[in-house]
């Protein structure tokens, strides 16, 4: 399995580069929009590789970004959900972005990515939200406990969401005495 490429890009397309490694070998790697405004060909660099084999490919799929590949991959899990599509999402949303709209539920913002229906963005969110799949990593750890906390005292996770940035403590404990207050 291939985890990373390092090398020279020798072309570069909107969506994809092609990367020569200094054995000599070049790779043809799928990267996302966002991805692909950073690089210049003829610059060396490293990419995180998600690897993708099927029956009758060898897909690579790059990323500067560690959670736009974790989005990604996150999203190749879902059914009806294939790599073009979880790629057209890269390019069109940042990762808080859509971290943000699935835990608001907001299937407007979704649907603005190319190839994604109201029904989709729906699924999406629902499978997503309810599996709880969504990486909380971009949130400090004492943030993540309280909002654990606050559903399992019975609060839905979209008032927490909502309610949590607007606390100041930087405790676990604080934090969820200072959320309850607001969410009371």
């Amino acid at each position: 399995m291939i985890k990373a490429i390092e090398g020279v890009i020798t072309k570069k397309d909107p969506g994809f580069v092609v990367l020569k490694t200094l054995s000599g070998i070049s790779y043809g790697v799928f990267i996302s929009l966002f991805c692909s405004a950073k690089l210049e060909s003829g610059t060396k660099i490293e990419l995180n590789i998600t690897q993708i084999i099927r029956e009758d490919a060898n897909l690579l799929y790059g990323f500067l970004d560690i959670n736009e590949q974790k989005m990604f991959e996150m999203l190749i899990k879902l059914s009806g959900i294939g790599a073009s599509t979880a790629m057209a999402v890269c390019s069109s949303l940042t990762p808080n972005g859509f971290t943000n709209a699935v835990l608001n539920g907001d299937a407007d913002t979704i649907k603005q990515v190319p190839g994604i229906g109201p029904k989709t963005a729906r699924r999406i969110i629902a499978e997503l939200s309810d599996a709880k799949l969504i990486s909380e990593e971009s949130v400090p750890s004492h943030q993540s406990e309280a909002l654990l906390a606050l559903e399992a005292l019975g609060f839905k996770r979209e008032k927490i969401v909502k309610i949590l940035p607007e606390c100041k403590s930087l405790n676990t404990s604080d934090l969820i005495k200072e959320a309850l207050k607001k969410l009371a």
